[in-house]
């Protein structure tokens, strides 16, 4: 059996890792160069927590032992009973609420993928064109004239996945937008603004404000722990609605926006948004979803599959992304690894990690969307799945609330 990955991203970088255990051959391609790949990409935090057991089932005891050097903060250790994610009222100070997270980790994007792609043989440059099924076998083809054949093709390119889209029509595959934009970028503040902000929290804390705003400081770069100035933070802060990217079409714009919402936060809030660098550039960012479908009357069912992103697109405000990817790699390794001598049972293997990723992941994009919509709405923050939930992973065939009720799907999303 050959595995053929599209997609350098943490999910299939774990799932390469695992197979390669496994004595499988797998090859992988990435889209961006080599250059773009490693050097200019951008750069957030995730929150690894539950995820942890994927990646102690898959990742190899030597990377294991390293972990730590993904972390945003290298030199901090996670609280393993008492740690908690806090979430304030932004225009007050006041803790609403803390969701129990022992053992959570703030990870970076770019350290993880520089991490758990060691070892591994990278083709970059490589944007799929089309997937064809020839007899028992697949073939992808690339845009520059290329072409892999191998038994299995798993697509792990992304919420705009070119994988999925030959799974299932065009139509079906769009992901859907919601009405919530974001800024999402890194920066470095004086060496007094950093200890102002790790004194609230050491690694990451939310706010949510009255007026429909969600504000997430993580720590994303330590370089030196006793030197203030090395710093580097994640910003993120979201709204509902207006004003809309035509309205904050420069970055002269937003930057402006931005600082101007200072005066209505309370400390360490409206130092930070105060001091937003000169040189900062970001862009807005639309919120994103898609739900996986049900696609066992394709063609290349049982042969072609996706993972993370690729197979659940879901709205970052219940942190659930990274864990369900890291999921998936398991999921999908630990079947394979199973069946790896049995020429026809890889197929069923195939089946049945669909119909589990499936379920997993219809039932949390549902969940994290309702807490997306929810934490802009200052009223129904305490009842969101973030302050009911918790950041755990989600249980039962139906999306639930940690009071049992059901997690209703809104209307007014829009594909692209």
């Amino acid at each position: 059996m050959e595995v053929l990955i599209i997609g350098a991203g943490t999910t299939g970088l774990l799932l390469a890792q695992g197979l390669k255990q496994a004595g499988i051959p797998t090859t992988i391609c990435e889209r961006d160069s080599g250059d773009r790949y490693k050097y200019r990409q951008r750069e957030w935090g995730m929150t690894l927590h539950w995820g942890s057991e994927a990646l102690g089932k898959v990742l190899p005891p030597e990377l294991r032992q390293r972990l730590h050097e993904a972390c945003c903060d290298p030199f901090y250790s996670p609280a393993e009973k008492d740690g908690f994610l806090f979430s304030y009222a932004g225009h007050t100070g006041e803790v609403l609420f803390k969701t129990p997270a022992p053992n959570a980790r703030s990870v970076s994007r770019s350290k993880m993928r520089r991490l758990f792609s060691e070892g591994l043989d990278i083709q970059y440059g490589r944007r799929l064109d089309r997937v064809e099924k020839l007899d028992s076998r697949v073939t992808a083809h690339f845009e520059d004239g290329e072409s892999i054949t191998a038994d299995l093709i798993v697509g792990c390119d992304g919420a705009k996945s070119a994988v999925r889209g030959t799974l299932v029509d065009a139509e079906a595959a769009r992901v859907s937008t919601m009405d919530i934009n974001m800024f999402n970028f890194p920066a470095k503040f004086s060496a007094e603004t950093g200890r102002l902000i790790r004194a609230q929290q050491p690694i990451f804390f939310n706010s949510l404000h009255p007026h429909g705003y969600l504000f997430m400081l993580r720590v994303q770069d330590v370089l030196d722990p006793a030197d203030a100035a090395t710093w580097k933070f994640q910003i993120l802060f979201t709204w509902q609605g207006h004003p809309f990217v035509e309205e904050l079409d420069t970055q002269e714009k937003r930057t402006a926006w931005l600082r101007g919402k200072s005066a209505e936060y309370a400390e360490p809030w409206r130092t930070v948004l105060s001091q937003i660098p000169d040189d900062a550039t970001f862009g807005i960012d639309r919120t994103t979803l898609w739900k996986p479908v049900d696609w066992s009357n394709s063609p290349l069912s049982g042969q072609v599959t996706c993972a993370g992103d690729a197979a659940h697109a879901m709205p970052p405000f219940r942190g659930q992304g990274l864990n369900n990817g890291l999921e998936d790699a398991a999921q999908l390794t630990e079947r394979l690894v199973k069946v790896k001598a049995d020429a026809h049972g890889w197929r069923e293997a195939v089946l049945d990690y669909d119909e589990e990723m499936r379920a997993r992941g219809v039932r949390e994009v549902g969940i994290s969307q309702q807490s997306a919509l929810m934490l802009h709405d200052y009223h129904k923050v305490l009842e969101s799945p973030l302050a009911k939930m918790g950041i755990v992973k989600s249980r039962g065939e139906d999306p639930e609330c940690a009071d049992g009720k059901k997690v209703v799907p809104s209307s007014g999303l829009t594909t692209k």
